[in-house]
């Protein structure tokens, strides 16, 4: 799946050392209307996504895809950001941290035909409780192998099983570890700050979204050890204008960024070259460890996926598809 003018990529949730991260709330905050699709992996919600999102990419509007953190070259769900109108597979994200107002729930579990289901039914729990322990383990090896540096703000962070925006840039101001671009992050009114993940976990590497997201806009790539005074400066400056930010957080250190985005000047600062992710700390090529780790949770999705798929009606998928295109049009026809 590539960028094209008006598409753009990311991921709202990442696996870092400190736990699994969630930025999703801060998406549907001030949402017009979100629609939830709902059932396991394998009942094709993710084509469903993609399928919408190129009949209204075709009409003209700009849409934002959202990567799966779980499978990174799959999408979890799409946005259209001047209308505040989002469709997420609901099963991708934390669900703690998805709105309950203004929403649609469609059910993709209805397309399995139950006998097949119960037949499998077992299995699928077996999976399930799988990909959980699974999961725990990619956090920890990411914290063996990058080794990273705890501060004391960041300490209460560790052993949680999810981690929300606001407990990582919502920190008291006078706390010692806290850095100083977290702080003037926390002075910036939270309306206009985005926070997005561009790398995903792949088998054979990190996935990296920034060269296409930052794509047409204008570049200041800051090196050596006064990047950080730079950046500082900038955000100094843009703190009481009241533009969007988007900040680009790092999965492997969260209370720092790897880039800032303002949509409005068409301007991109970043930590170095976006093409070379070692220059912001990443490794080319994950450990054996992890990558082993990374290999099994795939092979667990796929006999997941298969086992579901297997139960899955196809009929009707297509006139669900036209009736939610046309719901999501009569919502853009009303604003």
């Amino acid at each position: 799946m590539g960028n094209t003018a008006g598409v753009r990529h990311y991921f709202l949730e990442a696996y870092t050392p400190f736990g699994y991260i969630s930025f999703v709330a801060g998406l549907l905050k001030d949402m017009k209307h979100t629609y939830y699709l709902t059932g396991g992996p394998g009942t094709g919600k993710s084509t469903m996504i993609k399928l919408i999102g190129i009949q209204l990419i075709d009409r003209g509007y700009d849409v934002d895809y959202v990567r799966s953190t779980k499978e990174p070259d799959s999408v979890a769900g799409l946005f259209l950001p001047k209308h505040r109108i989002c469709l997420l597979d609901k099963n991708e994200f934390i669900e703690q941290n998805l709105s309950s107002e203004y929403h649609s729930l469609v059910d993709f579990d209805s397309f399995c035909r139950k006998s097949k289901m119960e037949q499998h039914q077992n299995r699928i729990r077996e999976l399930d409780s799988m990909l959980k322990q699974i999961e725990l383990m990619i956090i920890n090896q990411l914290y063996k192998d990058y080794q990273v540096e705890i501060q004391d703000a960041e300490k209460e962070l560790l052993g949680k099983e999810h981690i929300s925006i606001e407990s990582i840039f919502s920190t008291k101001e006078d706390e010692p570890d806290l850095s100083e671009i977290t702080k003037i992050l926390s002075k910036i009114k939270k309306n206009y700050l985005c926070f997005h993940f561009l790398h995903g976990l792949q088998i054979d590497g990190w996935l990296n979204l920034a060269p296409k997201y930052i794509r047409e806009f204008d570049r200041i790539c800051l090196e050596g050890e006064d990047s950080s005074k730079i950046l500082r400066d900038i955000l100094q400056e843009v703190k009481s204008l009241g533009q969007v930010v988007e900040i680009i957080v790092h999965p492997l250190k969260p209370n720092t960024t790897v880039g800032v985005v303002f949509p409005e000047k068409n301007l991109a600062v970043w930590k170095g070259n976006p093409c070379r992710i070692e220059e912001q700390g990443f490794r080319k090529k994950h450990s054996s460890q992890l990558s082993g780790i990374l290999e099994g949770y795939k092979k667990v999705r796929i006999e997941l996926k298969s086992l579901i798929n297997d139960a899955l009606n196809f009929r009707g998928l297509d006139e669900l598809r036209n009736e939610l295109l046309s719901s999501i049009l009569m919502d853009l026809r009303q604003e």
